[in-house]
């Protein structure tokens, strides 16, 4: 069944990273398109802060990524605290409802914390039942109409265990986010039936045997695609060498597969691609969001075009968002420029909008294409009064 509903409608980030503030509107296929160093993977590192903040605590997300300095904008001035805002939809009797959740983080005054949650709150919206509303509201530990929480601690992992906000909870914790790396991607791990890819592409290998024990239809749509995009493929399949579990190629002149290490590095990422957009998890219904950054990394310009059908495909089930900087991904008449938001760097700061009316008008007259625009440097972000 296709998704109907794109999970996240709206998502509103200050001062996190090189980002001092932008409000970026969500489509079921969303490309964050601009060049190196112009702050793509920051916006999608403040996705997984969320993620992760709810999993563990604040503090644990601030120090993965360094401490609080790292996150901080720095540029044109430090910023003292950073916000992050959702807008999203969540399924609750039956039905989409739209939610919100956002919170804001800061430094403590008293340094006897690492940071201070100075708000935090979540609303879920019950349009049908005369506008009414579910929420809380968290002010630096203290819960507006009763109750406290350690200042440096998220409530909503508390107020998800029970009511509503059980299903907010989940729904946010099931954002999967890929910056797929090769090397992770060739090791020998222990074989897991999981139906969740790592970050980097750990456990490929269990996966694509996961989906060839469970949903055999949708392993042999990874190998269709992997087949346009390498021509001489034929699959790619886990290889179970006693409790441990890798990856194997089938090649079409090849009697026997090749191991991880023969794989190139072009086809390899591409089959954690194509696995990150049909893991078992997504097949299953129960992951709201797939991002992957750089997915055409390593490919051939001429195999742009299936992985963009890939995209398109998977975008149907679930939310995709992907990070790119190729011309060659976006240069298709069928591409939406809706589906775009550029993003760029000016002055140590990233800006991210939709892509400017001029740009949009040619793209949507078929006069040109978003990659030629992109080549020739004409693709800028529409930026508000």
């Amino acid at each position: 069944m296709g998704q109907t509903v794109p999970f996240l409608r709206r998502v509103r980030v200050a001062n996190y990273k090189s980002i001092a503030s932008c409000e970026v509107t969500f489509s079921p296929l969303l490309v964050l398109l601009g060049p190196n160093g112009a702050g793509k993977s920051n916006f999608i590192d403040a996705l997984l802060f969320v993620v992760d903040a709810l999993g563990s605590t604040p503090a644990d997300a601030v120090a993965k990524r360094g401490g609080l300095d790292e996150v901080l904008r720095q540029v044109p001035q430090p910023a003292d605290h950073f916000g992050i805002h959702l807008e999203f939809t969540v399924h609750l009797y039956g039905e989409s409802i739209s939610a919100e959740y956002g919170f804001t983080i800061g430094r403590d005054s008293t340094e006897r914390r690492p940071l201070v949650v100075e708000e935090e709150y979540c609303v879920i919206h019950r349009e049908r039942d005369e506008g009414a509303e579910t929420r809380f509201d968290v002010l630096a530990g203290v819960v507006v109409d009763g109750g406290g929480i350690e200042r440096d601690r998220l409530y909503l992992p508390l107020a998800g265990t029970r009511g509503e906000f059980s299903e907010v909870y989940h729904s946010l914790r099931a954002m999967l986010f890929h910056h797929l790396d090769v090397d992770r991607m060739r090791k020998i791990e222990p074989d897991q039936r999981l139906g969740t890819l790592g970050y980097a592409g750990e456990r490929l290998g269990s996966v694509l045997g996961e989906l060839a024990w469970r949903h055999p239809v949708f392993k042999a749509r990874i190998d269709d695609y992997l087949r346009a995009i390498v021509p001489e493929a034929v699959s790619v399949n886990q290889r179970v060498i006693d409790s441990y579990s890798t990856v194997e190629l089938r090649t079409r002149e090849g009697e026997r597969p090749f191991g991880p290490e023969a794989v190139s590095e072009g086809t390899l990422h591409a089959a954690g691609v194509l696995a990150a957009l049909f893991q078992p998890v997504v097949v299953d219904g129960e992951a709201e969001l797939v991002a992957i950054e750089e997915p055409e990394t390593a490919l051939h310009p001429a195999a742009a075009g299936a992985l963009f059908d890939a995209l398109t495909e998977a975008s149907e089930r679930v939310q995709v968002v992907v990070t790119t900087q190729s011309a060659d991904l976006l240069d298709r008449d069928e591409f939406d420029p809706a589906s775009v938001r550029v993003v760029a760097m000016t002055g140590g700061v990233t800006v991210i909008g939709e892509i400017d009316q001029v740009s949009r008008r040619l793209v949507e007259d078929k006069r040109t294409t978003l990659g030629e625009l992109m080549r020739s440097g004409q693709l800028q972000p529409e930026v508000g009064e």
